[in-house]
């Protein structure tokens, strides 16, 4: 059996697992991918080719493979620990599975006690992301606003750049900033961060790599354009507040300065 668990390469950037993940990763017994993202998927092979039916060593995901009779428990054990300790999944609520035959004909658990995910769908997906791109368009009042090549919806107020977009496969609408880079790192950051955290309802701030960081998600399905459009004007706010805060405090720079006017209008 072989178990395998994503890898950033088929992650967005935001969604990236951190050094810590990886690390963790590793120390819990989880091979190391060995295909980098250069290999996966170049324009002459198929997914079957990385993916292929006899055994092999391959793999472009961070895997376990167990011989048989397999130690169930052993995989039980890890895919817990992996989705509380590792990926930071908050609850089985954010959890939903899918299973299928060699016809890609579903099979069903129920005795998981999860929601089966449904088929994706282009259609729906293309559908959502319209309704998406024509909410934002209405909350910030410009008409030609337009995802750009890596699929997300910039917009600038005043002092922050914010992006959202669809994450998790149409699960969940995704809204992310910069509020500061060019960053030095020291300890007093994280337990500013921490508070933040602590007082903030919808969004949380992290540090990585000399830049400083905004995110929320918010479902989806069903889609309700006032609670998008509600939860991006709070977010776009905050990111201008905090970046501007936490510059006075820490240094570093926004992505615009706060004093020109702003894209969003009220």
């Amino acid at each position: 059996m072989r178990v395998d668990t994503t890898c950033n390469a088929f992650l967005d950037e935001q969604e990236h697992l951190d050094e810590q993940q990886i690390a963790s990763l590793l120390a819990a017994g989880w091979n190391a991918p060995t295909l980098t993202p250069d290999d996966l998927l170049p324009d002459d092979l198929t997914s079957d080719d990385w993916f292929p039916d006899e055994d092999t060593d391959t793999c472009p995901n961070y895997f376990v493979d167990l011989n048989s009779p397999i130690a169930f428990d052993t995989v039980s054990d890890l895919t817990v620990h992996t989705f509380a300790h590792i990926l930071r999944v908050p609850s089985p609520k954010r959890l939903e599975y899918y299973a299928y035959n060699e016809e890609d004909e579903p099979i069903e658990f129920p005795e998981l006690g999860l929601p089966l995910a449904a088929p994706e769908d282009d259609g729906d997906q293309l559908e959502l992301s319209q309704l998406l791109l024509e909410t934002i368009r209405d909350t910030v009042g410009i008409a030609d606003v337009e995802y750009d090549e890596d699929g997300d919806i910039g917009v600038r107020y005043r002092s922050a750049l914010s992006f959202v977009r669809l994450t998790h496969d149409g699960l969940f609408v995704g809204i992310f900033a910069q509020l500061l880079t060019d960053v030095r790192e020291n300890p007093a950051i994280y337990a500013r961060l921490n508070e933040i955290n602590s007082d903030e309802i919808m969004l949380r701030v992290f540090y990585k790599d000399g830049v400083i960081y905004a995110v929320a998600d918010l479902p989806a399905l069903p889609f309700v354009g006032s609670h998008v459009a509600e939860a991006f004007g709070y977010f776009c706010d905050a990111a201008d507040r905090l970046g501007i805060l936490l510059k006075a405090e820490f240094g570093g720079e926004t992505a615009f300065d706060h004093n020109v006017q702003s894209n969003m209008l009220h």
